[in-house]
Formats: structure tokens, sequence, C-alpha cells
């Protein structure tokens, strides 16, 4: 996780007009009003997701001997406040109450309150709230019934879609056929709308976003999402059943038809007649229609000119695997829909290591969170081997140039700086971690070592080392740059 500059905050905290000293009587203190202070000034430092992490659900409990106690959850948020945000605490609460305090913190279990029924049974009344009340469930229960038949998953929405440089014009689009949709007399803007991309990129869930969108706004609309295996198989009953026209009217009198994985009616001749006929019927009346294959239309073999040319005649749209920095936002949301808490550093392994597929992020994640569930919280090297990230392969691809740049931007010190002559100490405790990490984790001989930072001594660089090492047991913030360094270089 990486550490904020806490001290900088400290004296601008505001601190009620309690008292002073640490004689104040506990019968002053209000604690709730303290917490309150603590938490304001905690929304000022930390963002959004990481104060709901750690702090949303903690507690100031009591102040008394010197000594604030506060509750939270679980024995892991327990630990890394501890580790991470003690001094900070200590800082606001000072400020606070005008008393040195020391923080401990137990953890307090939420009683499960006994299930209760939600609703009970009202005669019909005039009550325009009570009738306002008796629509809204109505229209939920018609919307709810609604995504089920359309066979949406509720979960894609637009809400948890992740627009990053690699979907942001297949997610732009997407918002457009919703406007259009809603506009019934206005020619489509995109119509067919074809997304394509590799597999786990995310074209289900915008796909199903727009049917999800476009039934919250009017649950009465016809809308089908169906996979092409789904609607070859449910011809071939109607055929055998002798049903053709049951089959024609279900996928023919729609206002929105979205069909996935398109690219297979290649092996489908007949297949490919029906849904040509389909297509036409919905096109000629204004209806939306969407579809989704693992590459472009032109690439889709054995399919007939006349249906290659439909699926291009509308907005033909890739959607790329997502860059570092989606895939990172991609792990929060998920963190918040499933209402728990991952380290940052974890989420930095995972994001950086899975590169291709949003579905391989969401389950490395899920893997991660099966050891935090056992109660203990698992070290870099075991997460990295759940993971199956080849430690030692990405070790050997590490380079001296690679060590240097890193270091570099970690400490702010030019890498110009750290070979040059100067013996300023920030710059030169910024040298000796270079040469520490080039010694020992790359194993680079100390000649080549000394040489590679300006020096010509090779026993400079044994100076360095023991430097180094001495400092890592003393100093906890200088400790966890070098170990950043090392998952930046390493991981």
């Amino acid at each position: 996780m990486d550490k904020i500059d806490f001290e900088k905050y400290s004296n601008s905290i505001p601190k009620p007009e309690i008292g002073q000293g640490n004689n104040i009587g506990e019968q002053e203190i209000d604690v709730d009003d303290i917490w309150k202070i603590v938490t304001e000034n905690l929304r000022l430092v930390l963002d959004r997701v990481e104060y709901k992490s750690w702090f949303e659900d903690t507690y100031l409990e009591q102040i008394q001997n010197g000594v604030a106690t506060l509750s939270c959850s679980n024995e892991f948020k327990r630990s890394t406040i501890l580790k991470d945000y003690n001094k900070f605490l200590q800082s606001c609460l000072t400020k606070a109450t005008g008393q040195n305090l020391q923080v401990e913190i137990v953890i307090k279990k939420n009683e499960v309150d006994k299930p209760k029924e939600r609703y009970t049974f009202a005669p019909p009344t005039d009550n325009p709230i009570m009738n306002l009340f008796t629509k809204m469930e109505g229209d939920k229960k018609k919307y709810e019934d609604s995504i089920k038949s359309a066979r949406l998953n509720p979960r894609y929405t637009f809400k948890s879609f992740i627009v990053g440089p690699n979907n942001r014009l297949a997610e732009a689009v997407a918002q457009s056929v919703v406007s259009d949709i809603e506009n019934e007399s206005l020619t489509k803007s995109y119509n067919p709308v074809f997304y394509y991309g590799s597999t786990g990129v995310g074209k289900t869930h915008l796909m199903q976003a727009i049917g999800n969108e476009a039934l919250r706004k009017n649950p009465d609309r016809k809308v089908v999402y169906v996979s092409i295996e789904q609607f070859l198989n449910e011809m071939i009953e109607a055929i055998r059943t002798k049903k053709n026209e049951d089959f024609r009217t279900k996928y023919r009198e729609v206002d929105l038809l979205i069909i996935d994985d398109i690219q297979f009616v290649e092996a489908y001749p007949k297949t490919q007649e029906e849904l040509f006929h389909t297509f036409n019927t919905l096109y000629q009346a204004n209806k939306q229609i969407i579809l989704a294959s693992d590459r472009p239309p032109k690439e889709i073999k054995n399919i007939t000119d006349r249906l290659r040319t439909r699926f291009e005649g509308g907005m033909v749209s890739d959607i790329q695997p997502p860059d570092y920095e989606t895939r990172l936002a991609i792990l929060k949301q998920s963190m918040l829909d499933k209402g728990v808490t991952v380290p940052d550093i974890f989420l930095d392994l995972i994001a950086k290591n899975i590169e291709s597929s949003v579905r391989e992020l969401e389950g490395a994640l899920n893997k991660v969170l099966t050891l935090t569930k056992l109660g203990e919280v698992p070290s870099y090297e075991e997460v990295a081997r759940i993971l199956q990230v080849d430690i030692e392969s990405k070790r050997k691809r590490a380079t001296p140039e690679k060590v240097l740049n890193v270091v570099s931007e970690v400490f702010d010190i030019s890498i110009r700086f750290i070979k040059s002559s100067r013996r300023n100490a920030n710059i030169a405790i910024v040298r000796h971690v270079a040469m520490y990490i080039l010694r020992n984790e790359l194993q680079i001989s100390l000649e080549t070592t000394a040489r590679l930072v300006g020096r010509k001594d090779h026993t400079t660089v044994l100076n360095a080392c023991s430097v180094v090492e001495k400092r890592l047991k003393e100093d906890s913030s200088f400790a966890e740059k070098v170990e950043k360094c090392r998952r930046d270089i390493f991981y």
C-alpha cells in the first residue's frame, strides 16, 4: 500500500475547544464528536476507496486511562490500521482531544438481527403515499421479470462497466443505442452494432448493459439476449416440433435483439438463412440489433456475402484488452461490488500480471480473497504463487537499467545524480539502495555494480549493502520504499 505523507496534514487538523493538556476529565469527552472530527480529517487525506476499505465501519468506543479504544470488524483490518495508519490516528486524536493517546483496536462482530417481515398486508386505500409505494413495488417486480424473460444478467450494467482507452468508443456507442431505443420514431444511429474482441474483454457485459438499461427505462419493451448456439438449438427444436412460426415470432417481434458469439454461425448454413431473414425483418421495422464476435465480420469465414455486408452495415467497434490502470480500476470496482477489501500491493500484482482478460482478473481476485478469508494475511510470495506468477522468470529478465530507473522513480532522485560524485545524504542513500539491489537481487559482481553507479572501488558496494541492511531494520518507511522498488522491478 502506498504511504501517504500524513505529517504534512497533521498541523492543519481542526480541534474542538474541549480543553488543553492531558488532564481533561473523561466525562467531558463525547467519543462520537471526537470520532466525527477524526473521520472528517481522514476523508480529506484518503481517497474514497481507501477510506471505505479501512475506516467506514471502524468506530471510537471509549477514551480511558490515556488509551483510545477503536473497534473494527475483523483481524485483517485491525492489523492493517495499526501498521499503516497508527501514527496518523494518534496525531488526529491528540489534535481533537488535547491528550497524548495510545491507540488500541478490538474486534467487534456485528449482531445479526433476527429476520423480520419487510411488509405487512394493508387493504386497498386512497392514501397517495401508499399507492405510490405499491406502484414502485409493482414497477420493480415488472423490471425483474422483464430481465429474467430477456435472459439478462442484472449485474451487467453501465454503472459496473469500467471505461478505459480500450473500450471508450464501444461504450459511447452503447450509450447512443440506449438513447435511440428511447426515441422509437427516429432512425437508429448505429444498426446493427457489431462488437468484436478477444474473449473476456467485456463484450457480453456491454451488450447486456444496453439491454438492462433499456428495460430499466421501460420494462414493457421486448428484449432478447441469446447466444448463436441457443438460437440454433431453438431453431432445431422448432423444426422438430413444427413450431416454426412461434420461433420466428419470438425473434422477429422484438425491440432489441442481442446475439452473442455470432462467429459460430459460419458452421451452420441453415442458421445463416434464418438469421438473414430475422435481420431483415427487424432492420426494416427500425428495431435495434446488437452482435458480438471474437473477430471482425471480414474475418468470419464461410458466411454468405449478403450476411457479411449486413454485419458491416452499421457500427463495427473493437474492444481491446484493458491497460494497467483500467485493470486496477476493474479490480477495485469488483471489490466494492463484493463488499470486501484486498491490500493494494496484491491488486497491483494481479493487474500487472494478468493482462488480457477481465474474467481472469476477477478469477485471480477470488483466489486472493479465498486466502484472506482463512484469517491470515498472505505474503506477497504466497499470492504470487497462487496466481502462478513466475517470479524467477521475471527476476531473470530484470536489467541494471530497470533497477536504476525504478530506484530513481521511487526515491525521486534522477539517475544523473545517482551516478554523480555528489555525497549529499539524500542522494547517497539512494545510490546505496541501487547498489544493494544490483548486488543482492541481480547477483552482479562488486566491480560491475560499482561501475554501474559511477564508482571505481568495490569496497563502496560492500559499505552500501551494510548501510542499507542496517537502515532496513531501523526505518519502516525506508524499508517500505525498498520493498516497492523490489516489487516494481521483479513482479
